[in-house]
């Protein structure tokens, strides 16, 4: 009998603690507050919102046609070919000073009979107007960055100090995304390559019929240039690996990143806000760690190479009909496959 009273007096005494704890919590002052339950209640109702609001906004910026960006040095080619793209004619062009946009239909490079709509937007590579980037990347699904491969021989490290900026906005625009979305490219592309052909290709082809081998040549070019550009880039930079200081806060260290990762930039990424605001410091993330740089380091973009030509200028004295060559069969691929 002692034996079964005091059963549950042992029971009693481990849940009576527990059920008075709750109680207390329960009857604290602030949750007693109608006020103060409205409050904290319409503050998770609208961070909910705000999460869901801003994971659609992303997914429908990727909607519509593909937008594509023609980028890189004054007289690389981007108007002509902007041009011979989008109207299939190669007139004489003059320097861009505004940028020019437009959407149009690209036949498949696949000659399936099937059609694409593209967005392309032809930004001029004055220095005055380089912030024409920062405003349009935010819609891109890739960026065309447009060489003379004649003219970076002369020029190789001013042409390649536009690059990282370049890829620092694309860096940047990945971290925004939703992690279902693809990642931005870039095509590195090797553009008046029918000039390297010698004699020149016939007017009768515009685009030019241009050799894999010269194709292939001229990628191997940019590519060299560019690599040896960039890697003399990143010392300069000094620091570890190329990064400068401040990119610590990209690692998503601090409170107040809180509220990005709540709303989808994800941990170890900073928030659109952030991003922008931080300037140069996200240049980090194309460098890469320690030693020479390398292509595959540059995070949250997909690199590609290509080469193209468009041949000599179509004017009055060109007689008879122009056959298409292969001149701009890389670049139309490219921008089918985006």
């Amino acid at each position: 009998m002692s034996h079964s009273h005091g059963e549950p007096l042992g029971s009693d005494a481990t849940v009576t603690p527990e059920v008075q704890a709750v109680s207390s919590l329960l009857a604290h002052p602030l949750l007693q507050d109608p006020k103060f339950v409205a409050a904290v209640g319409g503050l998770v109702v609208l961070l909910i919102f705000l999460s869901l609001f801003r994971s659609g906004k992303k997914i429908a910026r990727r909607n519509g046609p593909a937008t594509i960006l023609l980028v890189g040095p004054s007289d690389g080619g981007k108007t002509s070919l902007f041009t011979k793209l989008v109207q299939g004619v190669y007139p004489q062009t003059h320097t861009s000073v505004v940028p020019s946009v437009t959407t149009f239909t690209l036949p498949s490079p696949y000659d399936d009979g099937q059609t694409k709509q593209i967005r392309l937007v032809d930004l001029p590579g004055h220095p005055r107007l380089r912030d024409e980037l920062k405003k349009r990347i935010k819609d891109a699904s890739a960026v065309v960055f447009v060489v003379d491969i004649q003219g970076i021989v002369r020029n190789s490290s001013g042409v390649t100090e536009e690059l990282p900026p370049v890829l620092t906005a694309l860096t940047n625009l990945s971290l925004r995304l939703p992690p279902s979305s693809p990642l931005p490219k870039v095509l590195l592309l090797a553009h008046k390559t029918d000039l390297l052909v010698r004699p020149a290709p016939p007017s009768t082809h515009s685009p030019p019929d241009i050799s894999s081998a010269t194709l292939t040549t001229s990628t191997d070019r940019l590519r060299s240039i560019l690599t040896r550009e960039m890697d003399r880039l990143k010392s300069a930079r000094g620091g570890s690996g190329g990064k400068i200081e401040g990119m610590g806060k990209v690692a998503g260290g601090s409170s107040g990143n809180w509220f990005s990762r709540l709303f989808g930039a994800g941990s170890g990424a900073v928030g659109v806000s952030e991003a922008e605001g931080e300037g140069e410091e996200d240049e980090g993330l194309v460098w890469g760690g320690k030693g020479p740089f390398r292509w595959e380091d540059v995070e949250g973009v997909d690199i590609e190479w290509a080469a193209s030509g468009l041949g000599l200028v179509q004017g009055e004295k060109v007689k008879g009909e122009v056959e298409e060559g292969n001149g701009l069969d890389e670049i139309r691929k490219f921008l089918w496959e985006v």
